[in-house]
């Protein structure tokens, strides 16, 4: 692995990513790219440098999943990933399990999955997938949807309720007990693994492969909502839109009538509106006093005066929506269906981003409990 040097990440991502996608399908697991950003410290942005990783601060961790939403939404949903278990390992692993993982997983030698989501369940004291011991072994079982990094995980954190806790397995996929079920069909997203997965009694050491040890609660940090990464990523995707669309309606514009003039420039200044608010929202959440403070999710979210993950999270990605679909109007079928295809990939993508994370219905109903003073 290279030095970490987040404008290093910054020009290969913009040189690079466009030409991979013009030369593989969508649909394919981007290892060159993945390989890459290994070699160059982003896998490891948010390990410490005593674990082997870059230590990055709270502001070049945010602009590399703006980066990497600005170029493609599966690869920044990918790295996003495995950056959210680098700091559950670094937050709660034993300190043999920090040892042991972080600095592999800071290398790409290791990449993490997160098994964690169930259908109609939105609380980790609600879930079903149980972790128990029989004598010295632990015995995983239970299914979970919506997994990303299925099938290219090295390992794969599942959280079970064990007693009153809601534990994190470390589990091997290639051992036995492990199914990963079909890829999951869906508009966009896809160079990304999304699948089920399915344990029928695996078996694993319940000392060393449970996150923090046997019994280790993680309901705490389940249940705090740090999603400024999908806030960055969804004003990432939005710059690219909007430059793609201006480009395009520059190269068309005296083609078109003078009446349709006037309602594109109408448009465009939809597009730039919103995106100038979305950039705002997004420096507001990411204000100078804390940006180059060492990443601490928990610090963000309480510090007075500012606005919280979680209302960022919802305007950005709602704001998304609405900027692409002005902007494939604007541009129309040539602009939409074009060669290079970053309109219609943007604009499949861009939905996903209301539901991953914490969706956004979710958030609201947690703001709106807030400002009503109820749970």
């Amino acid at each position: 692995m290279d030095s970490a040097d987040p404008e290093r990440v910054t020009r290969f991502v913009r040189q690079e990513v466009g030409r991979y996608l013009a030369g593989h399908p969508e649909d394919r697991y981007p290892a060159s790219l993945v390989g890459e950003l290994a070699r160059l410290g982003a896998l490891g942005a948010t390990v410490p440098a005593e674990f082997g990783g870059g230590g990055w601060s709270r502001r070049q961790v945010a602009v590399l999943g703006y980066e990497l939403g600005r170029a493609w939404q599966p690869l920044a949903g990918l790295v996003g990933t495995h950056l959210k278990l680098c700091r559950l390992v670094l937050e709660h692993g034993t300190p043999e399990q920090r040892g042991d993982w972080l600095g592999p997983m800071a290398r790409g030698a290791a990449v993490f999955a997160r098994a964690y989501h169930e259908q109609g369940l939105g609380d980790p004291a609600g879930l079903r997938t149980r972790a128990v011991r029989r004598g010295p072994v632990g015995v995983l079982s239970g299914r979970k949807n919506w997994v990303t990094n299925a099938r290219d995980a090295d390992r794969v954190l599942a959280v079970a309720r064990s007693g009153a806790s809601a534990v994190g397995v470390l589990v091997d996929p290639g051992r036995p007990g492990v199914t990963v079920g079909p890829e999951l069909p869906r508009p966009g997203m896809l160079g990304v693994s999304l699948a089920e997965i399915t344990f029928d009694d695996y078996e694993f050491d319940p000392e060393r492969e449970v996150l923090g040890g046997w019994g280790h609660d993680l309901t705490g940090a389940l249940r705090r909502h740090d999603v400024t990464s999908y806030a960055a990523r969804a004003v990432g995707s939005a710059d690219a839109v909007v430059e793609h669309a201006l480009g395009f309606v520059r190269a068309t514009l005296s083609e078109r009538t003078p009446e349709a003039r006037g309602a594109v420039r109408l448009r465009a200044g939809e597009l730039v509106t919103r995106l100038a608010v979305m950039r705002a929202v997004w420096e507001a959440l990411l204000e100078p006093a804390a940006a180059e403070a060492p990443f601490d999710p928990a610090a963000a979210a309480e510090a007075p005066g500012r606005i919280d993950s979680a209302t960022a999270k919802v305007f950005c990605t709602e704001a998304l929506q609405e900027i692409v679909r002005v902007a494939a109007v604007l541009c129309g079928g040539a602009g939409y269906a074009a060669p290079d295809g970053v309109l219609g990939r943007h604009y499949r993508d861009a939905l996903a981003l209301v539901i991953v994370g914490a969706p956004n219905d979710v958030l609201l109903s947690r703001l709106g409990g807030q400002a009503l003073g109820v749970g």
